[in-house]
C-alpha cells in the first residue's frame, strides 16, 4: 500500500493508467490544501478536499470531519475518475501522509482494493528533484459500484461496548493524549482504556514510512495480530496512517472510529485525563 516517488514518476512517464490524488488538508486552515494544489502539484493530480470531498458537514454527529454514508463517498469517487478497479496513488504534504491516509481509508472501505500512499508526499517528490505544475486536470466520470469491507469501521457505541481483549489506540500527541494540550475540541483527555500510540511512529525519523519488519516490532506490545485493534484520533484523520501501519505490520482485524474523540464527547461516555 506504500509507493515510492522514483515508482510514481516511472509510471507517469510510461503514462501508465492511474489516478493520481492531491489530499493536501491544514486542519487549523482548510483552505490551505486546495491554494496549495492551485499554486503547484504533482503533474496529473486532481485535489481532494478534505471538508468537502472526505467529510459530510451536514451531519450532526461523527465529530469534526463526519465520514460521508458509503453512497457518498462512491458518487464523489466517481467525480473524481475512480471506479472500484482504478489504480489510485495519494498524496500530502508529506508530514506522514495523515490527510492522505483519510482518503485511502475511505476508498479501501468502500471497495478499491488498488490504492497507494505515496511514500514522503510531496516533499519527497521535490526532494528528488521532479518536476511540478499548477495546471490541473478534469478527470471524466468514471460509476463507482462500492463493495463495502463493513469490518474497517466502528461506532461510538461498538467502542462503548468493545471487547476486554481489543486494543483502544490513540492516534493523537501524547499531551493530547493526556489532557494537557487541547486546541481543536471542546473537551481534553481520552477515551478510558485507550493507549497512546502517536501516529507518527509508524515513520522514520527522515518522513518515509518503515518498513514492515520495523512496523512489526513496534507494535509487539500490541499483542496478538489476530485479535481486534481499534484506532481513532481526534476527528479521524491523523488514526488512517496508524491503520494502514498496523495493516502493513499484519494485524488482521484493524478497526476506525471514525468519529473520534470529537464525536466520543458529544456523547454521554466517561473520559479521563492523564496515563
Amino acid at each position: 500500500m506504500i509507493i515510492s516517488v522514483d515508482t510514481l514518476k516511472k509510471w507517469l512517464d510510461e503514462k501508465k493508467e492511474f489516478v493520481l490524488v492531491d489530499a493536501r488538508h491544514d486542519l487549523k486552515d482548510e483552505q490551505k490544501g486546495r491554494s496549495q494544489y492551485e499554486e503547484s502539484h504533482i503533474p496529473n493530480a486532481i485535489f481532494v478536499d478534505m471538508a468537502n470531498d472526505l467529510a459530510d458537514r451536514s451531519l450532526k454527529q461523527g465529530g469534526r470531519y463526519p465520514m460521508p454514508r458509503p453512497e457518498q463517498i462512491a458518487e464523489m469517487a466517481g467525480k473524481k475518475g475512480i471506479n472500484e478497479n482504478s489504480v489510485v496513488v495519494i498524496y500530502d504534504e508529506g508530514s506522514g501522509g495523515m490527510a492522505a491516509g483519510r482518503a485511502w481509508w475511505m476508498l479501501t472501505y468502500i471497495g478499491n482494493e488498488s490504492v497507494y500512499l505515496l511514500d514522503g508526499g510531496l516533499q519527497q517528490w521535490k526532494k528528488r528533484g521532479y518536476e511540478t505544475t499548477a495546471t490541473q486536470q478534469n478527470p471524466k466520470p468514471k460509476t463507482f459500484h462500492p463493495q463495502l469491507n463493513r469490518n474497517m469501521l466502528v461506532t461510538h457505541e461498538d467502542v462503548h461496548q468493545r471487547h476486554p481483549r481489543t486494543s483502544l489506540l490513540d492516534a493523537r500527541s501524547y499531551d493530547r493524549f493526556l489532557g494537557e494540550n487541547e486546541e481543536l475540541d471542546a473537551k481534553a483527555g481520552h477515551i478510558p482504556g485507550a493507549t497512546s500510540f502517536f501516529w507518527k511512529h509508524v515513520l522514520q525519523e527522515n518522513g518515509l514510512w518503515k518498513d514492515q519488519q520495523k512496523l512489526a516490532e513496534m507494535f509487539e506490545s500490541i499483542g496478538s495480530k489476530e485479535d481486534e485493534v481499534i484506532v481513532y484520533c481526534g476527528s479521524g484523520i491523523s488514526a488512517c496512517p496508524l491503520f494502514a501501519g498496523l495493516k502493513q505490520a499484519g494485524f488482521k482485524d484493524v478497526k476506525l472510529y471514525p468519529g473520534s474523540w470529537s464525536d466520543w464527547i458529544t456523547h454521554d461516555y466517561p473520559t479521563e485525563k492523564g496515563e
